[in-house]
């Protein structure tokens, strides 16, 4: 088994954009699907809620940490997604976010092995006032490796409860690959406890995958608190919100049977990332009207 960085996840999604003509079936396939489905009665997306994973920022955040969430601020953003810290502490962290009047619900994280670590960063999410604590990537050759990745999840789900923070986990496309005779995602949705480990779903990747989000939903109602939204152009390539050819009013329409609570904007590659924030927080504000 091998475990993924956050490093070894900017790698892979280096090489996604040159990938993407080669995954066009799968698109045009989800994008079937979807089409054969009815249409909730359209979302409503809290503006309190809606969301930016700071990885879309993150040569921005490299530069200025104060700068980039003051810049979300300004757009009208309420919550943050963390991928790092930037050299700066959780307290001053915490105290940058709250002269911003930003929130951070979750934040991506490897999650340690070891207890100590793990208290060490559920004590940090605890400063901060986050509630998730998410695992960004994992991969594997072999089904077992995901056996004991969810066994993993549970026991750090188990210490976290008791620190009031819970453990996620965000999905790429490669979970949806059958492996062995099955897809290693679902074997995360079955062996591990819904009530100590949740998942964070991005809607990009899935349907990439060739999946109709809808089918996870039916599957696993409720177990999704946090969403990751981003566009899609037509050959599958990453795009803008509102520029892409993903339904996600369709998709949103059924956030309460998703159970998803917040809606984190992103895009893996980063081209304009001031113009891609405010093309996404504008695109979740119309959805929400």
């Amino acid at each position: 088994m091998r475990e993924f960085t956050n490093n070894d996840r900017r790698t892979f999604l280096r090489g996604a954009g040159a990938a993407a003509l080669a995954a066009g079936a799968s698109v045009v396939g989800a994008r079937t699907a979807l089409a054969g489905t009815e249409w909730g009665h359209g979302p409503h997306i809290p503006r309190s809620k809606i969301g930016i994973q700071l990885y879309t920022l993150r040569d921005m955040m490299s530069e200025s940490v104060a700068d980039t969430l003051s810049f979300l601020s300004e757009v009208g953003y309420s919550e943050v997604e963390f991928a790092g810290l930037y050299d700066h502490t959780a307290e001053q962290t915490r105290d940058l976010l709250r002269e911003l009047r930003l929130r951070t619900p979750a934040a991506h994280e490897d999650i340690p092995t070891e207890r100590d670590q793990l208290e060490q960063l559920l004590h940090r999410a605890r400063v901060l006032g986050q509630r998730w604590i998410v695992l960004p990537w994992f991969s594997a050759d072999d089904l077992a490796s995901y056996h004991r990745l969810a066994e993993r999840l549970n026991w750090a789900g188990d210490l976290a409860r008791r620190h009031g923070v819970r453990i996620g986990y965000h999905n790429h496309a490669h979970e949806f690959e059958t492996l062995e005779g099955k897809r290693p995602y679902d074997v995360l949705l079955e062996e591990t406890d819904r009530h100590l480990v949740d998942f964070e779903v991005d809607l990009y990747w899935v349907v990439k995958a060739g999946v109709d989000p809808l089918e996870l939903f039916e599957r696993a109602p409720r177990r999704f608190p946090l969403a990751h939204i981003k566009g899609m152009a037509p050959d599958g390539s990453f795009a803008d919100l509102g520029e892409g050819v993903i339904d996600y009013e369709r998709i949103l329409a059924e956030r309460t049977r998703a159970g998803i609570r917040h809606f984190f904007v992103e895009r893996d590659d980063q081209p304009h990332p001031r113009e891609t924030a405010r093309e996404g927080y504008h695109y979740l504000r119309r959805l929400g009207c």
